[in-house]
């Protein structure tokens, strides 16, 4: 009777240790970066804020020498928007250092606040931001944080918001 109780202490044992020696292994691959979970999540991109501008689309390409950032923003307020621009910066360092700006542009390619009576994006149209991040490497995720940067036309005020951004290189 007292070996069967023995075997099955020893096995519970043997079980235990090989589920901290498999969590252990995981840990230490998630630790040093060569198992990234995060790249198993859908691309995300949060500009934070009131909710006047939101970002509906978005595309990372490039490669180890150029790299950019493409970004459809929507003015879903009430007001046109005046100027827009939108800064990022990679938390991880991977792609670029420092922060990378761009300026929203119309479907057509005209610049938001230039021109003859300052062209605006008026309420539900979509500007598109280029941002050159200086390089993309393929597979690799940008974790990063959005800074936007708009004025309503007739406004008084910049508006300010942070967000954040993770999307896989292509």
């Amino acid at each position: 009777m007292s070996t069967k109780g023995q075997l099955s202490i020893e096995t519970m044992i043997i079980y235990g240790l090989v589920i901290l020696v498999t969590l252990s292994v995981i840990g230490g691959l998630l630790y040093f970066n060569i198992l990234d979970l995060g790249s198993y999540l859908p691309d995300k991109c949060d500009l934070g804020g009131t909710g006047d501008v939101k970002c509906e689309e978005m595309k990372f390409v490039g490669d180890a020498n150029s790299g950019t950032l493409e970004l459809g923003v929507r003015n879903i307020g009430q007001k046109p928007i005046e100027t827009l621009s939108v800064s990022v910066t990679d938390g991880s360092g991977i792609h670029f250092s420092g922060e990378q700006t761009g300026t929203g542009e119309l479907p057509d390619g005209t610049a938001i606040g230039t021109g003859v009576g300052e062209v605006s994006l008026p309420p539900g149209e979509i500007a598109k931001i280029t941002i050159d991040t200086g390089k993309a490497l393929p597979g690799k995720l940008l974790r990063g944080t959005l800074k936007t940067t708009y004025k309503f036309a007739e406004g008084a005020i910049t508006q300010e918001s942070t967000g954040s951004i993770r999307i896989k290189a292509s």
